[in-house]
């Protein structure tokens, strides 16, 4: 029932927001008479398509792990899932001790997320006005460090996640490893590499789940 019930909302809410986003340009639309013509609509939308569809994909089922569905739902419709959101509930599950696959794991998980949302949105007002006038003041070494924030939250998330089980840990950053670079020089896309070393893990995760429930049974 729980399920049923936070599917409906989710559904509900985003369907919401995705009408929400076309408003603004219905309104410009209708007040001022611009309006770009299907072709011109689609031909944004494939290129768009091309260069983050495969995302569309591979984030959704990369990050439910850990967010569960209604964080799903909920870091979707805030954004900044990556950065923010999947870092947060992380956080909030590691504090909390549960148990991955659990029902409370989810649950904290939806909450670290909803933190994540208040706390950002204030955060952000806050530090979108003071860093418009501190940004320009600093030097180039520090405002180019700022390109390896994101590399350095998804690190310090697959270390903590890989510590549990170091043997799903290491073998799949030696299989991601293996697929970037044979992939890189055969001239594979990167989103489809990406999507190669998600599924990598999960095979590789459940490799190891099926050998140890298999030794326990024998």
């Amino acid at each position: 029932m729980y399920d049923k019930k936070l599917i409906k909302i989710g559904r509900i809410s985003m369907g919401l927001a995705i009408i929400a986003n076309f408003l603004p340009a219905v309104y410009v639309g209708m007040r001022y008479g611009e309006m770009p013509g299907l072709s011109t609509i689609l031909q944004i939308w494939g290129l768009v398509a091309a260069t983050y569809g495969i995302s569309w994909i591979i984030q959704p089922i990369a990050y439910y792990p850990t967010l569960g569905a209604p964080g799903s739902y909920i870091g979707w419709l805030a954004g900044s899932v990556g950065d923010i959101r999947m870092p947060a509930a992380s956080m909030a599950q590691k504090m909390a001790g549960t148990e991955e696959g659990t029902h409370a794991h989810e649950v904290v998980g939806t909450i670290g997320t909803c933190c994540s949302v208040f706390v950002s949105a204030s955060m952000i007002t806050l530090f979108t006005i003071i860093g418009s006038q501190v940004i320009p003041l600093l030097p180039p070494f520090v405002t180019s460090s700022f390109s390896y924030i994101l590399p350095a939250l998804f690190g310090a998330i697959y270390v903590d996640i890989a510590r549990k089980d170091l043997r799903t840990g290491i073998c799949t950053i030696i299989g991601a490893l293996v697929i970037l670079k044979g992939g890189g020089m055969l001239g594979i896309p990167g989103g489809v590499l990406t999507l190669g070393v998600v599924l990598a893990g999960i095979l590789i995760t459940r490799g190891f789940f099926v050998a140890d429930k298999n030794k326990k049974a024998a």
